[in-house]
């Protein structure tokens, strides 16, 4: 189990200063998607040069013969829109995936190869949120967050199920319930996994809403923004932070 002392589900730095600072977080959503093949070191280098103090990413569990399991950063349960490859991420096992090319020829990233890029960033760089995206993903990210103990880091996913698993193995490092559909259990879902935020989809979010999170203890974030007015209508509301393809734009105007 993980229980390291650097973290603390109750706490998230770069939350809690951004909401301290009375701004947004900007979070490079798949590192930079609007500037770069998302999901890819070049996206996410894209982001860090840009200076995004948080970067978002995807991440599935794949076979990796004779070797322990992968974690492989992309979205889509398939692999047709982001690569020249098709069928099911499940189908293919980590040698598969490594042959296929996103656009501009680069390769489909390990978690791993992603937090490296990410330290070798100076002395500050940025955090991450890892999205568990495949199944059977949580395992295996708290064990790889262990090679990375000073690492900023925070675990999302629709599934509560998949978060409950991650808290099995790690007790401290910070959860976020992501939301698309709203109903009257999401505070309680939030609650019982200890969360230290809950990421709303931008359709779904009113000032209601928010207040209902912050009341409960939590800051809010936002996906996907990608307007600069709309990015400061949810900082009035009081959100923490926002998730961006083009961190360009939003970056020094909340």
């Amino acid at each position: 189990m993980n229980d390291s002392k650097n973290r603390n589900p109750l706490r998230f730095a770069p939350y809690t200063n951004a909401l301290a600072a009375r701004k947004c977080l900007i979070v490079g959503h798949r590192g930079a998607a609007g500037l770069a093949p998302e999901n890819t070191l070049l996206s996410f280098r894209t982001a860090f040069e840009l200076g995004c103090p948080m970067v978002e990413l995807d991440v599935h569990r794949v076979a990796n013969k004779g070797q322990e399991d992968s974690l492989a950063v992309i979205h889509d349960e398939r692999v047709d829109r982001t690569t020249d490859g098709h069928g099911l991420v499940s189908e293919f096992d980590f040698a598969g995936l490594r042959s296929l090319r996103c656009e501009k020829d680069q390769l489909i990233p390990t978690l791993n190869e992603v937090l490296t890029l990410l330290i070798a960033q100076g002395d500050a760089p940025a955090a991450v949120n890892i999205e568990l995206k495949g199944p059977h993903t949580a395992a295996l990210v708290a064990k790889t967050l262990l090679q990375f103990p000073d690492t900023a880091a925070i675990i999302s996913s629709f599934s509560w199920g998949e978060l409950n698993a991650f808290r099995q193995y790690d007790t401290t490092t910070p959860v976020a319930l992501l939301v698309h559909r709203w109903n009257d259990e999401v505070i309680t879902k939030a609650s019982s996994l200890n969360a230290t935020a809950i990421h709303l989809a931008d359709r779904i979010v009113t000032n209601e809403r928010v207040d209902m999170i912050t009341r409960a203890g939590m800051p809010s974030g936002v996906y996907t923004v990608n307007e600069v007015a709309r990015a400061q209508a949810l900082q009035k509301m009081g959100v923490a932070a926002v998730f961006t393809d083009r961190p360009d734009l939003l970056l020094g105007q909340i």
